[in-house]
């Protein structure tokens, strides 16, 4: 075909992700195929058309104080077949990209002959959620690298109880329908389903239950009916000492010698 599918979709995403303040494209180095890398100071987003396999791939990492990128994640995939793709094709394969990088909305499966298997479902890590949440709190990205100054790293679950969980105590009194909450629904509800269990701890666990009761009503109110039903159990431990099952005694058992 005389279009060019890789630079169509590179073009599309490259100008969104740039408008979020990511910097220009740049090849990356792959054995399976033509790549390209975008990055901010803590995110990267990758492109990758796979030849052997003949799919592009949407991928994320976290990047290291050097600007290195950790191991890739994917977060979308779409068959393509160069030599019988159709501009058409590509134009939904650049579509469902923007979506997953213009944040908080369902990752789509990509309806083609094949589909992700289940253990590629749910791969977002904590790391990549909070960086997320930039996205709603943008003062949070001076904290996020002052986290990796400090510990080298972000640490998800501590950065999430004293960072995060009182600006979402302070949305839902202060702004509690306006596009700031809707965005941060909308993201705990993705982040949840596509999270691996980690993520989905660290959201039950300590962003949603470390809420007050008139915080999590507020947020509650527009949570996807997964999460929500989750929360249900989830939110009747909250405060509750759970003691570990107790041991049953065993029979002590006496070994005797036998006197010959």
């Amino acid at each position: 075909m005389d279009f060019n599918a890789f630079e169509w979709i590179e073009s599309k995403l490259g100008e969104e992700l740039m408008n979020q303040g990511f910097g220009e494209g740049k090849p990356l180095e792959e054995d399976a195929g033509r790549a390209v890398m975008y990055t901010a100071e803590s995110v990267a987003y990758s492109l990758l058309y796979d030849e052997k396999a003949g799919h592009f791939e949407l991928r994320s990492a976290t990047l290291d104080e050097d600007g290195v990128p950790g191991p890739w994640r994917r977060l979308a995939l779409w068959l393509f077949d160069e030599k019988e793709g159709e501009r058409a094709d590509a134009e939904s394969i650049a579509n469902d990209f923007l979506e997953v990088v213009r944040g908080p909305k369902q990752i789509k499966q990509a309806q083609q002959k094949r589909r992700r298997g289940k253990d590629e479902d749910r791969s977002v890590d904590p790391a990549f959620f909070v960086n997320r949440l930039v996205n709603v709190f943008p003062e949070l990205k001076e904290e996020i690298n002052g986290e990796k100054i400090v510990y080298g790293q972000v640490r998800p679950a501590t950065f999430i109880k004293e960072k995060v969980v009182s600006r979402c105590e302070a949305l839902s009194k202060s702004r509690p329908q306006g596009e700031p909450m809707k965005k941060l629904c909308a993201l705990l509800d993705d982040m949840y389903k596509n999270g691996d269990m980690d993520l989905r701890s660290v959201i039950t666990s300590v962003l949603l239950n470390g809420l007050s009761d008139e915080a999590y009503a507020v947020i509650a109110e527009q949570l996807g009916d997964e999460l929500k039903k989750n929360m249900g159990f989830s939110r009747k431990l909250r405060g509750k000492d759970i003691k570990p099952e107790k041991k049953k005694k065993q029979k002590k058992v006496e070994a005797r010698l036998e006197s010959r």
